[in-house]
């Protein structure tokens, strides 16, 4: 493995918007990033990086980039051959070091996929730095798959870690072993601001729509489109009428469906365009999710690593043309909550490294370019709080880039208090935090793809009540789903109602709601929009 070498000439590169960028990456990750968020230093063997933002200053690679478009979440330097993304972790709320760290390999119950090397502590530089090292299989659909990982989780004083996150397409003992970073470890002061490149907006003619979905996509995710109301019914849209019953009730027509599938097989999807068709005979538009089963068989490898390599190529082909061919508005999200824990392809099941999902969803979407898919508006859609919620698995993390995206997903229920651990939330407790930090952090409209609150533990009518009076004052969110479903226990019985007749005032509730019968601003709106609009 290298040393540390001394100090030769140091020769500062700030890299900036005005700085001196390889020309190579100019435009890609360093474009309007400000000037003062890090240095580099060349030291002989190494180069050393100082994160102002993170506060730290450690060994890295000759010729990597760097990317401090999200400096706030995460510093990245990337190579052909590697790739270097570091993260502070502050801990505390009950977590220790040993919680944090475990709870971060939770992959590696997975030895189908994951081969462990070594896991334990080293001394390095004067540090205990817990070291993991593994690998996976190569991804045959992942150019220079970076398939060999260490981890090193430094602790930088006051309950803080710096965890370095070392992925590389050759064994490390080949590129240069694994503890450099933390041989040359130090703090330094957090003299720079937390920076987040803020999300670009949509450009309809560049997306290649057809008039059709443009019209679609102005009405309804416009900028002076009016919130408009959708609902996940469990028969709709194979059997409409259960839906017709609810909207009866509550004198509304949905316009927009959330509706699930699965990666059935590896050839085709066995009704697609039926669930279309019969959503546009009804004068409705599908909220089309895309997923991988949530079930891992033992000795099975998880379903993100197969489709990278290449085994549901027939059956994406197949649902890519099947939508590009029904060629009315289809609203598509991929992969939703994938910072969460229980989603196989979160990081937390994929090599502790989100940008797995990163590469599945713009391989997903290749199939739709090659489709010619010009009716298609993507979702992309991280839950409301991570699992586990730590920096490295912040769903900025998992985003694929503008020009994938069309529209931002919000996601959080009031679960109730079934189950051990969980709270009531109001509407306001889930959703402020959520909705200014997107409002900060992305050009694009958003959505609340999918929403609702159980029963237990408050009342779900004044819940509901609440929630309409509040949610007019988020005027980026142009389209809310209500979630029309329960979730089970162990024992089939229900833990979270999430019904829209249950109890049974809810349907009146719902129904002079839509219509604009409670029109009162709510007191504990007003600093809100002082504050943040």
């Amino acid at each position: 493995m290298k040393k540390a070498c001394a100090l030769v000439s140091a020769v500062v590169i700030a890299f900036s918007v005005a700085g001196a960028v390889p020309p190579a990456f100019a435009a890609d990750a360093s474009a309007s990033v400000p000037q003062g968020l890090y240095t580099l230093e060349d030291e002989g063997a190494y180069n050393r990086f100082t994160n102002f933002v993170g506060g730290y200053s450690l060994l890295v690679d000759k010729d990597l980039r760097v990317d401090m478009r999200i400096a706030g979440v995460c510093a990245t330097l990337e190579g052909p051959d590697k790739r270097i993304s570091i993260f502070n972790q502050k801990l505390g709320g009950g977590v220790s070091a040993s919680d944090y760290i475990a709870y971060s390999n939770g992959f590696l119950s997975n030895w189908t996929d994951h081969y462990l090397e070594y896991n334990g502590t080293q001394e390095i530089g004067g540090r205990n730095v817990h070291v993991t090292l593994w690998s996976r299989g190569r991804l045959s659909r992942i150019d220079n798959d970076k398939c060999y990982y260490a981890c090193l989780d430094i602790p930088a004083g006051d309950g803080e870690y710096v965890t370095v996150l070392v992925s590389s397409s050759a064994p490390l003992h080949r590129s240069g072993g694994y503890a450099y970073p933390a041989e040359g470890f130090r703090t330094v002061p957090k003299s720079a601001p937390p920076y987040i490149r803020r999300g670009g907006s949509v450009n309809a003619a560049f997306r290649g729509w057809n008039e059709e979905t443009e019209t679609f996509y102005e009405h309804y995710f416009g900028a002076e489109s009016p919130l408009t109301w959708g609902i996940f019914e469990p028969h709709a849209p194979g059997n409409i009428e259960p839906l017709k019953e609810y909207e009866a009730l509550v004198d509304y027509s949905f316009p927009i469906l959330l509706n699930y599938s699965n990666f059935e097989n590896v050839h085709k999807h066995p009704n697609l365009l039926q669930r279309l068709e019969s959503a546009h005979k009804n004068g409705r538009t599908l909220e089309l999710t895309l997923q991988t089963s949530a079930v891992q068989s033992p000795g099975e490898s998880n379903a993100v690593y197969a489709i990278l390599n290449g085994a549901y190529d027939a059956f994406l082909t197949d649902y890519a043309e099947t939508v590009a061919a029904f060629g009315h508005p289809v609203l598509f999200r991929l992969g939703n909550e994938m910072n969460g824990d229980w989603c196989p392809y979160a990081g937390y099941n994929t090599s502790r490294d989100p940008r797995i999902f990163v590469e599945f969803y713009r391989y997903v979407y290749s199939f739709f370019e090659r489709a010619d898919a010009r009716n298609v508006i993507w979702i992309w859609n991280p839950n409301g709080k991570s699992f586990p919620n730590f920096t490295w698995n912040d769903a900025l993390m998992y985003y694929p880039g503008d020009e994938y995206v069309d529209v931002v997903g919000l996601t959080a229920y009031n679960t109730g208090d079934y189950y051990p651990g969980e709270t009531w939330k109001s509407f306001a407790e889930l959703y402020d935090n959520i909705y200014y930090s997107y409002v900060e952090k992305y050009e694009k409209p958003l959505m609340i793809t999918e929403f609702a609150s159980a029963v237990s533990g408050g009342d779900k009518n004044q819940w509901v009540l609440d929630m309409f009076a509040h949610i007019r004052y988020y005027d980026r969110i142009k389209v809310a789903v209500w979630w029309d479903g329960a979730d089970y226990d162990s024992n089939g019985r229900i833990a979270r109602n999430y019904f829209i007749d249950d109890p049974k005032i809810l349907t009146e509730t719902f129904r002079r709601s839509l219509r604009g019968a409670f029109d009162e601003r709510p007191a504990d709106v007003l600093w809100k929009q002082d504050t943040f609009v």
